[in-house]
């Protein structure tokens, strides 16, 4: 069986509960025939890995683009928990988002309340100096067959 691994780019202060909770959803969610799902919470992935890389900055451009030792991707995706998706993310998170997006992988925000997902296009900064309020995550434009 095949394993797609997504990364979990939850804010920093939410509760290791609902972490722990999203994932076991986010793991069912998108497991399918063929095709099990591992989601890695960003607070788990930084405790192993970011001291080795360097630190937070390092660790930021590792997400999106490491492999392991196999020489395959450490992340096929990312997944955003927000209530809603114009709520704003963080600094770490918009770097993150970014770096999927360059990488072209999945990017989406999933609204855990719905368990509903929305595929993101790109970030754009707020404009503000808040590191917990730093952008907006721009959804694609919804595909309407009948216009």
């Amino acid at each position: 069986m095949s394993k797609a691994r997504w990364f979990l780019a939850h804010a920093k202060a939410d509760p290791d509960h609902d972490i722990d909770e999203w994932r076991k959803l986010l793991e069912e969610a998108l497991s399918q025939a063929g095709w099990s799902a591992e989601v890695v919470p960003g607070r788990d992935d930084y405790a192993t890995r970011a001291s080795a890389l360097g630190g937070w900055k390092a660790w930021c451009r590792d997400v999106p683009c490491g492999y392991d030792f196999m020489g395959e991707p450490m992340f096929h995706g990312v997944i955003v928990p927000l209530e809603h998706v114009d709520a704003t993310v963080g600094k770490a998170t918009a770097q993150l988002v970014d770096g999927f997006l360059q990488a072209e992988k999945h990017v989406y925000v999933w609204v855990p309340s719905s368990n509903t997902f929305i595929r993101i296009e790109r970030t754009d900064e707020c404009g503000e100096d808040n590191w917990k309020a730093w952008a907006c995550l721009v959804p694609e434009p919804s595909i309407n067959p009948e216009s």
